[in-house]
């Protein structure tokens, strides 16, 4: 099933999503086609159950450079007029422009090049972690979170990752594991061996960039400064009452660091949003290109975030506007375009004025400096003490596992049973909520999503939207 824009628009022109192809609204068909790609997603969860793949973990990396001269409390020298995103681009300038002795390339300069005492600071400024920020404001190491990551107790190997821990730690995070595999089957336009491959690919690829590691140190675990400027924000929601994230290109400056930062940045970015809307809700993502020049986006980090809107977290946005006012932007989308699936392109919506915008977003939701109403602006909150301390009681994550690798074993039963009913039972059985097989899934469905969101609070760390009391006790996020 392709999507087109025309349909995208007049969902959002009547205030009505479309429910075709979405769980609890399938066709026999699509319900067949669920079923018999189950069928083989439990032949290769039973050929993976004990394989592992090495982590590659690109992305875990740290940027450690010894800032042990500066005092505690040193900060970059403020003019008048300077904010945290002067001072960053202060030090993209000094590390990237022409006339420095300091030549980087990407974000990326030799370790073995000496650095002045004034650009240390601007280092440290713009690459220090949270949780290196929290440490060095509180003039000792502050226990976020445990020190030590453990994947889990049946492979706890930091090296590598089993694909079967992978694929349940992914599809349960959603209130019912359909809700994560339905989006694979749009992608591929309901074929099922292709989305098959989709979800395989997928799942190793979350295996060797260990996100299951990039989950429990969440925003601990990202550069601080991404943080303070606030690049990415949600702000409200759009017309069909979709999470609605706010991202300010001009703000972005991944040339001020090295590309695994930023890129990580992304990532944590998504995975926070995926962890907060169980119920499988899209989000809208609106891109202020006000300002944009080829510096803020460079066309690797451009094609990165192309790569995970495309398989990582397809079908995850109901649409993505670009709110562009400068010509420069038609060159690099020339060469962006080639590689978007035809799905992504029908959500992506081009407007030249903030009045094309409002045909998605309501005044009231807009953000000021765009013109709108909308005065809220979830400024980014440190990491406290408190707020993990479940992570630290390895007794109660390893019973909290136990039940969730019990609710699992139940869930693959009660899916057999109900892929082998699907393939022999009628039109009409097959569309009954009531269904005797399909009941049963359903109700193992919801005990597994239980035993998942009671498992998280020991194996990640709570992010913004948690810390501001915008994440209510089922795990899903409310909006004012």
């Amino acid at each position: 099933m392709v999507i087109s824009q025309a349909s995208v628009q007049n969902e959002y022109a009547t205030r009505t999503a479309s429910t075709d192809g979405c769980p609890g609204h399938f066709t026999a068909e699509e319900q067949r086609k669920m079923a018999k790609l189950w069928s083989l997603l439990l032949d290769y969860l039973s050929e993976v159950r004990d394989k592992s793949v090495k982590v590659k973990g690109e992305h875990l990396h740290k940027i450690e450079r010894d800032w042990s001269m500066l005092k505690p409390d040193e900060s970059p020298k403020l003019d008048e007029k300077e904010d945290d995103e002067a001072v960053t681009r202060r030090a993209w300038e000094q590390f990237t422009k022409g006339g420095s002795s300091i030549k980087r390339l990407g974000g990326l300069f030799s370790k073995k090049q000496q650095l002045t005492r004034e650009q240390l600071v601007l280092d440290r400024h713009v690459n220090e972690t949270t949780w290196q920020y929290v440490d060095r404001m509180a003039g000792r190491h502050v226990a976020l979170m445990p020190d030590e990551f453990i994947p889990s107790f049946a492979h706890p190997s930091r090296d590598t990752r089993n694909l079967w821990d992978t694929f349940w730690q992914t599809v349960t995070i959603k209130e019912h594991p359909d809700f994560w595999v339905y989006r694979y089957m749009i992608s591929s336009g309901w074929n099922v061996d292709k989305a098959l491959a989709d979800i395989k690919s997928v799942i190793e690829w979350r295996a060797t960039e260990a996100l299951d590691q990039i989950n429990y140190e969440g925003d601990v675990g990202i550069g601080y400064d991404e943080l303070r400027l606030g690049m990415s924000r949600l702000i409200g929601k759009d017309r069909l009452g979709l999470p609605l994230t706010y991202v300010r290109i001009r703000k972005i400056m991944p040339r001020a660091t090295e590309s695994h930062v930023f890129k990580r940045y992304l990532m944590t970015d998504f995975e926070m949003t995926q962890n907060v809307t169980r119920t499988d809700i899209r989000s809208t993502i609106l891109y202020d290109f006000t300002g944009f020049s080829m510096d803020n986006t460079p066309l690797a980090m451009i094609l990165f975030m192309v790569e995970l809107g495309m398989k990582p977290y397809a079908e995850s946005t109901s649409v993505l506007i670009m709110l562009v006012d400068s010509w420069l932007f038609n060159n690099l989308w020339s060469l962006v375009r080639p590689f978007l699936d035809a799905n992504l392109g029908a959500r992506i919506i081009f407007a030249k004025t903030v009045d094309e915008v409002r045909k998605f977003i309501d005044d009231d939701q807009l953000p000021v400096e765009l013109g709108g109403t909308n005065t809220f602006a979830a400024d980014y909150v440190l990491p406290t003490e408190e707020e993990n301390r479940k992570m630290f009681d390895m007794e109660g994550r390893r019973a909290a596992e136990d039940v969730w690798r019990k609710r699992i074993a139940e869930f693959e039963v009660a899916t057999k049973e109900w892929t082998q009913a699907v393939a022999t039972a009628s039109d009409a059985e097959v569309l009954d909520a009531g269904f005797p097989c399909t009941a049963c899934r359903d109700a193992a469905a919801c005990e597994l999503g239980r035993a998942e969101l009671a498992l998280n609070k020991f194996t990640r760390t709570r992010n913004i939207l948690e810390r501001r009391g915008m994440v209510g006790a089922d795990g899903n996020l409310k909006l004012p």
